[in-house]
């Protein structure tokens, strides 16, 4: 019995070592990783969508200047005021070369157009919607050229160096002359940009 103690204390042992000897294998295939962010900086961005500054001359259009004349416009970041203009006859127009420039760091996009109606007496607009106005015999329109091509919404402007020029244009459309003088006044239009 003494013989069986001893080969059961050796195979005991044995295992012992075994297990030991498994365990360190098994440990020198693991392996640590460590993942570490120093730090992140989160830079801030600037916001500037505005006209470009300055007065604008309107230059005029139609057969002839007799009863025509373009005001100035006076232009600053987010206004553009033009100076009284008279059109009298069908075919006078003026056009106002206007920019808008995104300096910021951030793209924009132009997210709507909203004209303002013009009041005086007798005057009505039949079409007042997006870029363009039809009121009594005058037409206002934004345009992105000096042909008429509406300005539509959805054009971005990219951030730091995006530019788009803008057309107003006052036309007299209407075919038939006014037998007394009418006046509109505070026509416009509002544009409104978003972040892109």
């Amino acid at each position: 019995m003494a013989n069986e103690r001893k080969r059961l204390y050796v195979i005991m042992c044995s295992l012992a070592v075994a297990v030991v000897a498994l365990s360190i294998a098994y440990a020198a295939l693991s392996a640590t990783l460590n993942i570490g962010v120093s730090s992140v900086q989160q830079t801030p961005q600037t916001w500037n969508v505005a006209f470009q500054t300055g007065s604008v001359t309107g230059t005029p259009g139609g057969s002839s200047d007799v009863g025509r004349s373009c005001g100035t416009a006076t232009v600053n970041a987010t206004t553009a005021s033009v100076a009284a203009t008279q059109l009298s006859k069908p075919g006078d127009k003026c056009t106002y070369k206007l920019t808008v420039k995104n300096t910021g760091s951030i793209a924009a996009t132009l997210a709507s157009i909203t004209p303002t109606q013009p009041t005086g007496t007798g005057v009505t607009c039949g079409t007042a919607s997006g870029a363009q106005m039809v009121c009594g015999n005058i037409t206002y329109t934004l345009a992105t050229n000096t042909s008429g091509t509406l300005l539509a919404t959805g054009g971005t402007l990219a951030a730091s160096t995006g530019s788009l020029d803008v057309y107003l244009i006052a036309e007299f459309t209407g075919t038939t002359l006014p037998s007394s003088e009418i006046t509109q006044s505070n026509a416009g239009f509002t544009l409104v940009y978003n972040q892109a």
